[in-house]
């Protein structure tokens, strides 16, 4: 090959080299630099080994690049999610021009593929042929996917509502003859659940607390790709796999539905999942503005279902349990601090996508909130929220009916080395404190510390989905009431409130 370059070249070597290589030898990239010409250059588009030989590049001072797959907005949320497209002026060939192009010289007979096909499968085996591609038992170049007919489908975009100028605890009204009838079920009988997104937060701390527990059946997983579909099939044992919402909304035979989703969509799907009569577990938050929660509650009250849970986990924690056990009764007014040390958000995070996601806190904050007012017994009936200049670090203070006060530090600029979560309540002669949910003590008359949790953290998840799961089965209560849900989802979206205004905010409306 170096002969046949240096014959085409005169001798000076290619102008640029791509690598489209894979696997763990460095002989491409040794090679790259025999072949490249002074001053040439090296793209990287597949995946090999790269450790330079400094000589053979320093010599010639080889530019080395790489390339992202597909080109300019891939990894890009805002383009690839959002469809802002970036304009041809300034960036002629993007992800979406570069395959434009390349279909259009398909439809041209400019790119003949067929040679590449060297195996068809049906679209239902797809996830045993990756298996098998995976594996090396099928030897294949291109394999070509054979799709049932009347399959394809579009998705609906959703525009998020304009925050409300001020906040209300709207009342919580549920119809005796509700506008949907309940399935009855057999408390003897498996809880059939279905999930609809499959992300990383579901896939990690919610799926492997339920896929093997006892009285629980996976039915069937909805996401807006067959592929994460079938991945969240396979690994967890889910019977179904679709990206069909209407389906599984329609299923009878289906108890729960846990909405895992990006925020922006978790009041919607709560509302047609409430609707078609399902006891609903959505993530938080459940709603990102007054009027989504308003919608919320007018759904609850239209259906007559109120068989609704947010995942506000922690206070589910058995550490934070035993130590408020521990604690005792209170008679006095208490004193809370919270500091959440969260850290920055990598680049790229869509917990940065503020205008259709909301912000961070109103992701995140009523994980916090709501621990704050399960251990004070009570629901907030003031916000008062400030943020120091240029800074997205918030102090949130909380006013409950007994005088009792809590103060969020919610901190982006801590050492990342520091607890992410540590808490102390005082109180009547008392101090409980809460390191991380590694360590819980109580200091008063009688002191209790905690054994050291020898695992990773309990922040509450699985005994929040066993009681969860025992709420359906049965047909009890809802572990959280439905009134303490709505507090806690409208105190976190007072602090937007608070921040915009200035001035503490007055939790007002029926309560």
């Amino acid at each position: 090959m170096e002969a046949s370059v240096a014959e085409l070249t005169g001798g000076h070597g290619v102008d640029q080299v791509y690598l489209a290589a894979g696997g763990g030898s460095n002989e491409p990239v040794e090679l790259a630099a025999k072949l490249c010409r002074d001053r040439g250059r090296v793209v990287d588009i597949g995946k090999c080994r790269l450790d330079l030989p400094w000589n053979a590049y320093y010599e010639k001072e080889l530019d080395v690049r790489f390339s992202r797959s597909y080109g300019p907005g891939r990894y890009d949320p805002e383009y690839e999610l959002e469809g802002r497209d970036y304009p041809i002026g300034y960036v002629r060939w993007t992800e979406r021009r570069n395959l434009a192009c390349f279909l259009d010289l398909v439809a041209r007979d400019r790119v003949d593929v067929e040679p590449l096909v060297s195996h068809i499968a049906d679209f239902d085996d797809a996830v045993e042929t990756y298996q098998r591609l995976k594996d090396g038992e099928l030897k294949a170049v291109a394999v070509l996917f054979r799709y049932p007919g009347g399959t394809d489908r579009a998705a609906a975009g959703q525009t998020p509502e304009a925050a409300a100028p001020t906040v209300t605890v709207p009342a919580v009204h549920v119809r005796s003859n509700g506008g949907v009838t309940l399935p009855a079920r057999s408390a003897a009988g498996p809880v059939r659940l279905a999930f609809v997104g499959a992300g990383n937060y579901a896939t990690s701390m919610l799926l492997p607390h339920l896929a093997e527990r006892d009285g629980v059946t996976l039915s069937t997983v909805v996401t807006t790709t067959a592929l994460s579909a079938a991945n969240a099939k396979r690994k967890f044992g889910f019977a179904e796999a679709t990206t069909d919402l209407d389906a599984v909304l329609g299923d009878k035979s289906i108890d729960a539905v846990f909405v895992v989703t990006r925020h922006s969509s978790h009041a919607d799907l709560t509302r047609k999942a409430l609707l078609a009569g399902k006891a609903v577990f959505v993530e938080k938050p459940l709603a990102l503005t007054e009027d989504e929660l308003a919608g919320v509650l007018a759904t609850v009250e239209e259906s007559g279902n109120d068989r609704l849970q947010v995942g506000f986990n922690r206070r589910f924690s058995p550490l934070l349990r035993e130590a408020k056990r521990q604690f005792g009764a209170r008679t006095g007014p208490a004193s809370l601090r919270y500091l959440v040390n969260a850290g920055r958000l990598q680049h790229g995070s869509w917990y940065l996508q503020q205008g259709s996601e909301g912000s961070r806190f109103t992701g995140e904050g009523g994980h916090f909130i709501d621990t704050a007012s399960w251990l004070l017994g009570a629901d907030p009936v003031s916000v008062y929220a400030l943020a120091p200049a240029g800074s997205e670090d918030l102090q949130i203070v909380l006013r409950y009916p007994d005088g009792s006060t809590a103060t969020i530090s919610y901190v982006t600029t801590g050492a990342p080395s520091f607890p992410k979560e540590t808490l102390d309540l005082v109180a009547d002669g008392k101090v409980l404190k809460l390191d991380d949910f590694v360590r819980a003590s109580v200091h008063g008359p009688k002191k209790w510390v905690s054994s050291r949790l020898p695992k990773a953290r309990d922040k509450g998840q699985n005994a929040e989905l066993a009681a969860f799961v025992k709420a359906v089965r049965t047909g009890g209560p809802m572990p959280v009431p439905l009134e303490s849900l709505v507090a806690t989802t409208a105190a976190t979206l007072a602090v937007q409130t608070g921040l915009a205004g200035g001035a503490p905010v007055t939790l007002a409306g029926p309560r």
